[in-house]
């Protein structure tokens, strides 16, 4: 402990402020919430927005609620709209909450998490108000024909943050790039890998008290995201992918998409799907049957970048179809294919009949680290420096 660090002067115990507006990155978070709650040098606080207080995924709110954290607030900014102004719309509501719940709560940090919105919002409220922040999973690249929001929105919560919490070494060079002082990068790992590594998730039979009997077999698991320069594109996407994965023969399940603009065209064409007795649609699973369906998948098809953190780490082999998630950091599970169907009936085929290629996925291995990204993070924000010091930002170019 520095005796002029943050911990010191904050007397002992750092009130820590995390922001979440949706459940898949809740679960990334999820973990180190949990650690950061245990301990007693930390006063742990969750500010709620987005997708959670909506029917979006069920009211994901209660998870939280379930998980016995705090909710200091609950910002209800989403406008749910497939247009692009709906999201800048719900990002300035957000940032108009968040200032007044920062202004009333004062949180010694204020920690966001990877490219949507809510980083780049809560980045932005933290800076003006002098609160430090701490980014989870900056750095990281993507480079789609037509460009991805997300892109940007990532970069500059970066330049909006005080500390850098990466996945993997590339994308500590990355933030370092972009003219960021070295001691404030650390390079962590993915929570999605510590949440593998530490809830086995449970058994195929209990899986299908939740999901249904056609997980007792071989099934596909599907999960796909409209991509914000091919919003038109999305609901055909969906379609392509559907029918590919139906042709198998095998049980489909398919989870809900996002809050992005697109999202409503995809859950319409998976809704023209339902009827279809082997596919099988859910909008938000509890934690542990989520993992297990991802855990005792055959191939994961679609865009989400769970194929490339967590499935990698499963050894599951992943089709990601279309040009979101192009150029990301992978392992040797993932195949990247256009959305023509002979390429995604192609890599079906290799991902559930090739067995030379499912024996090379290395399961346990993951380029987004080995599980172990919380111990990592609590010791570095233990270790933080004083507020002045993490607030005074210089450029290193």
């Amino acid at each position: 402990m520095k005796n002029n660090g943050l911990l010191a002067a904050c007397n002992g115990r750092i009130k820590i402020f995390v922001l979440t507006g949706i459940r898949s990155e809740y679960d990334l978070m999820y973990p180190l919430l949990n650690a950061l709650h245990m301990d007693d040098v930390f006063d742990v606080g969750v500010i709620v927005a987005g997708a959670h207080p909506t029917p979006l995924h069920d009211y994901s709110i209660r998870h939280i609620r379930d998980d016995g954290f705090r909710i200091v607030d609950v910002i209800e900014n989403l406008l749910f709209s497939d247009s692009c102004a709906s999201k800048a719309k719900s990002a300035g509501l957000l940032l108009q909450g968040l200032s007044q719940t920062l202004a009333r709560e004062t949180p010694d940090l204020l920690l966001v998490l990877g490219d949507r919105e809510e980083s780049v919002a809560g980045a932005l409220a933290g800076s003006y108000m002098s609160i430090p922040v701490v980014h989870l999973a900056g750095g990281d690249h993507t480079h789609p024909a037509g460009g991805n929001v997300d892109e940007e929105v990532r970069h500059a919560t970066t330049k909006l943050s005080h500390v850098h919490l990466t996945m993997a070494e590339a994308h500590s060079e990355r933030v370092k790039q972009l003219g960021e002082e070295p001691w404030r990068v650390h390079t962590v790992g993915s929570g999605g890998i510590d949440r593998l590594r530490t809830n086995p998730g449970i058994s195929r039979e209990q899986l299908a008290d939740v999901v249904g009997e056609h997980v007792l077999s071989d099934y596909l698991l599907v999960i796909h995201h409209p991509l914000s320069s091919a919003i038109d594109q999305a609901s055909d996407e969906m379609q392509r992918v559907l029918e590919q994965c139906l042709a198998t023969g095998l049980p489909v399940f398919v989870g809900a998409p996002n809050s992005d603009p697109g999202s409503q065209s995809i859950r319409e064409m998976i809704n023209r799907f339902s009827s279809h007795s082997r596919l099988h649609a859910y909008c938000n699973l509890p934690r542990d049957a989520f993992t297990a369906i991802l855990r005792y998948a055959r191939c994961l098809i679609g865009n989400s970048s769970l194929g490339l953190h967590e499935a990698g780490y499963l050894g599951l082999p992943t089709v990601n179809v279309g040009e979101r998630q192009k150029g990301r950091l992978s392992g040797d599970n993932v195949q990247f294919v256009t959305a023509e169907p002979a390429a995604v009936q192609a890599a079906l085929e290799r991902a559930l009949g090739d067995k030379n290629y499912r024996q090379k996925i290395d399961c346990g291995r993951s380029p987004y680290g080995d599980g172990h990204m919380t111990e990592r993070t609590v010791r570095i924000l233990k270790d933080l420096p004083g507020r002045q010091q993490l607030l005074a930002k210089k450029l290193t170019f």
